[in-house]
């Protein structure tokens, strides 16, 4: 038995309610303050008056591609075209054909021929849905583009020819990625992973395999194109290991705002088209009716509104078991209709704040029409609709402090403030990283400091319902605990 004392342990039961001792015991808390007073302990751990959460959770990333991204070379810091190629043309010299984080700067094919047309040259784009090829690569795969880009299953294909890793490389990139997390706080992490690399099997293993070595709650989506392997597999929904849960079937129904395939109302300002059915409404629906015959929830990226209001109609007209929910993915643009639609489902909402402050004010030049509500949460929340706070890494940092601070103060780069009446509070900010985004694991014990409730905390100095926010972002974590046991420690 544990005794953590001389801390702050806000329990999220409102913004107020706070403890100043904690005993923990196997892995759950026993209880606070004056009850705990006659119990044995086993040790004692000073805080010295540090700010206590419960662990913080990612709802939606990508763990092993994060850990890539770790690991490979990145653009996202460049700031022009010629800082881009510069930055490539010393790499490719030193044998790396593989470029992450790549946004748009008007490098093209030919640009990239003249860094190398005897090797393959790959930029990934930030939204993961994209990448920039050269001719050589073109050639193999024997795909056309004037321009060198390609999106998604053209994309798709590159990355499944060009990126491929051996299972110990990959076990690696886990590692490293929920290392990282660590340091962050994020004690559980809702991804999407078990399509991309080396099949349902052996993905699964790596993390049965690294989750035994580093404990981290892991709530792995399913893509439908894996979904008859898992069962096959005869593994049940949701837990299958002290750290892992199987969760809902994952479905793209479009594309994104920087590829101009999220499905809009309208279309594309100056284009003929308004983004891009990932299926038709009649495939999807026998997707579904497949889905719910196997008792099996639903996780749909959608994006554009036109998207999310035909994803709706499905989900009313097939709903899920009872007791069970879907879950949407993004939810990025919608009308009050389809809102207040979406509020009578069992629909929990996984939601990336961080996008506001890298789609705009950009995004906004694309609309021939501006959309109703754009990333409305405040809107969402109002109309008793769960939100789960993520960060889609490695599309965002997974730093939980960046999404907090963009869902309260909605600040644009140049300083501007985003539609202030869609900002939410602290605490509801809070929430979303903690109680809202424990809710789709199903667990009744998760996402606040009670008692009987998983000892998953994270610790920082500062009191975040209260800390300067123009320093807020910087916000540092001290202490990571995940099941009792400490997995990150500054020093204190």
């Amino acid at each position: 038995m544990i005794l953590w004392k001389n801390g702050y342990f806000h329990t999220l039961i409102d913004d107020k309610h706070m403890h100043h001792q904690m005993a923990t015991d196997n892995g759950l808390i026993v209880g606070f303050d004056d009850e705990v007073n006659d119990l044995s302990f086993d040790q004692e751990i000073d805080l010295k008056s540090l700010h206590v959460y419960p662990g913080f959770v990612d709802a939606h990333l990508h763990l092993i591609g994060y850990g890539q991204k770790l690991s490979q070379v990145t653009l996202d810091a460049c700031i022009s075209k010629t800082d881009t190629l510069v930055k490539i043309d010393k790499h490719v010299k030193l044998g790396v054909t593989f470029f992450e984080g790549y946004k748009p700067k008007g490098v093209d094919k030919t640009d990239l021929n003249m860094i190398s047309d005897h090797s393959p040259i790959i930029l990934r784009h930030s939204d993961y849905h994209s990448v920039t090829v050269n001719d050589f690569v073109l050639e193999e795969l024997n795909l056309l583009s004037q321009t060198g880009y390609l999106t998604e299953e053209d994309a798709k294909l590159v990355i499944k020819v060009f990126n491929k890793q051996d299972k110990k490389t990959l076990k690696k990139a886990l590692e490293n990625s929920i290392k990282k997390l660590y340091s962050y706080g994020i004690t559980g992490g809702h991804s999407d992973d078990l399509f991309y690399f080396n099949g349902f099997s052996e993905t699964l293993d790596i993390f049965q395999e690294t989750l035994n070595i580093n404990p981290f709650r892991a709530h792995l989506l399913m893509h439908y194109m894996i979904i008859d392997e898992y069962l096959e597999s005869n593994l049940l929904f949701l837990d299958i290991h002290k750290y892992l849960q199987l969760g809902a079937v994952k479905i793209f129904y479009d594309g994104t705002f920087t590829s101009k395939t999220a499905l809009l109302k309208y279309n594309y300002l100056n284009e003929s088209q308004n983004g891009l059915h990932m299926f038709t409404k009649h495939q999807l629906e026998k997707l579904i009716i497949k889905l719910r015959s196997k008792k099996l929830p639903l996780a749909i990226h959608v994006i554009g509104d036109l998207g999310l209001k035909e994803v709706i109609q499905l989900l009313k007209k097939y709903p899920p078991e009872k007791g069970l929910h879907d879950r949407i993915i993004h939810g990025s643009l919608a009308d009050l209709e389809t809102i207040k639609s979406m509020a009578t489902c069992p629909i929990i909402m996984d939601i990336q704040p961080q996008f506001i402050t890298s789609d705009l004010p950009e995004i906004l030049n694309i609309f021939s029409k501006k959309p109703d509500y754009i990333y409305p949460f405040k809107t969402y929340l109002d109309e008793h609709i769960t939100l789960c706070g993520s960060s889609d890494a490695p599309v965002e940092d997974p730093n939980p402090f960046k999404g907090m601070h963009a869902a309260i103060t909605r600040q644009l780069k140049d300083g501007t403030i985003f539609q202030k009446e869609q900002c939410i509070s602290r605490f509801e900010a809070l929430k979303l990283y903690t109680s809202y985004a424990n809710i789709p694991t199903y667990k009744k014990n998760r996402g606040y400091l009670k008692k009987g409730y998983i000892a998953d905390l994270t610790m920082t100095k500062e009191n975040i319902l209260t800390s300067d926010l123009d320093k807020f972002v910087d916000t540092k974590v001290k202490m990571t605990v995940i099941d009792e046991k400490i997995v990150f420690n500054q020093d204190i």
